[in-house]
């Protein structure tokens, strides 16, 4: 009697130290370790929902395909070619534990409420630091994070409709977007800040202050895009993608200027580094120099949002924001047009007249 195959199953591998799925003579490595088994039955749960969903023959009810097979097809289709692909990773693994195993008909507006309920709830996370330490962490998701998550799925099932994996199309309900939180530093916040802070975590602040750049632009800016000469930054590298989190180039102001020129005769690829080597994030650096500042409410975004404020308060129009600081006008009428002298100037000057 033919022995039955074994469904697609998880196994640990002593030797590699990680999960591996093994479906019949494939082993496929997950990449996760010991402690990381919910992460690696996601990535069984996609490897699953890959293969129906190569097994399909043309376009498919609601009812009849998972969310799961969606997100995986999605994830193949645009993996290799959409410009900020961590974010697609980190969201399509958020959420394959909730919808993975649900059929599509099963997406609307309670579901897509209950998911950002789920994703509200403290969950123990663990994150391996660069000293091999493991650290425990309870977190939550935000609002926006959920908004995003879901536009992910949104997008997905727009892919599945027009690759004619589904019927009809499906909506999703997003989240309302919050209001944005203009906290901005003053000169004198800025001053303590920088005081308070470890010599890369004061890099980050001057460059974040004076470029208006996003974290992660800042951090992965490398020596070869900084010229001196010509007095630019480019924070785009080479052939890479433009995304919704734009980086553009910049002219360099004279004050940054020499701290460049001072910071260049340090060893490192990359204009912010510690001990000579890349840093990934400086969330707790910016706390903990804010905390010993006696500041509160103080990001590496507010110090992007503080230095298109100064801008704007010094009286630096729309367009010519727009331009340095690589964002839209409609976001600089949006969020820091009321700090300008010249708002609402015009209006005002008629309304005066007698």
């Amino acid at each position: 009697m033919p022995r039955h195959r074994k469904p697609a199953r998880l196994y640990f591998r002593d030797d590699e130290q990680q999960w591996v799925i093994r479906d019949g003579s494939t082993q496929k490595r997950t990449g996760f370790g010991p402690r990381e088994l919910a992460e690696a039955e996601n990535a069984l749960a996609e490897y699953v929902a890959r293969k129906q969903v190569s097994a399909r023959r043309g376009p498919a009810h609601p009812g009849e395909l998972t969310v799961g097979e969606v997100l995986a097809r999605y994830a193949d289709d645009k993996g290799a070619t959409v410009a900020a692909v961590k974010t697609l990773i980190y969201s399509i693994q958020a959420l394959v534990p909730f919808w993975g195993n649900l059929t599509c008909d099963a997406v609307k507006g309670s579901t897509c409420r209950r998911y950002q309920r789920e994703r509200g709830k403290p969950r123990l996370s663990e994150m391996t630091t660069k000293t091999g330490k493991t650290i425990s962490r309870l977190r939550t998701a935000s609002a926006s994070t959920v908004r995003r998550e879901l536009g992910v799925l949104q997008a997905a099932l727009n892919h599945a409709h027009s690759e004619g994996l589904l019927i009809h199309p499906i909506a999703v309900t997003l989240p309302e977007a919050g209001e944005v939180r203009d906290r901005w530093l003053t000169r004198s916040e800025a001053a303590r800040l920088v005081w308070n802070a470890e010599p890369h975590v004061r890099r980050f602040i001057l460059l974040s202050l004076y470029t208006g750049r996003r974290a992660t632009a800042i951090l992965e800016l490398s020596w070869t895009r900084v010229d001196l000469e010509k007095g630019t930054i480019r924070f785009r590298a080479d052939g890479e993608q433009e995304t919704n989190k734009r980086r553009g180039s910049i002219r360099i102001p004279r004050q940054l200027w020499g701290h460049l020129r001072r910071w260049k005769c340090y060893r490192g690829a990359n204009v912010v580094t510690y001990r000579g080597k890349s840093v990934e994030s400086v969330k707790t650096g910016i706390r903990r120099a804010a905390e010993r500042a006696g500041l509160e409410g103080v990001t590496p975004h507010v110090l992007k949002h503080t230095a298109i404020t100064w801008a704007v308060m010094k009286g630096l129009g729309v367009e010519d924001a727009a331009e340095y600081f690589n964002t839209s006008p409609e976001t600089i009428r949006k969020h820091y047009w009321h700090h300008s002298p010249h708002h609402q100037e015009r209006a005002l000057e008629i309304i005066e007249r007698r």
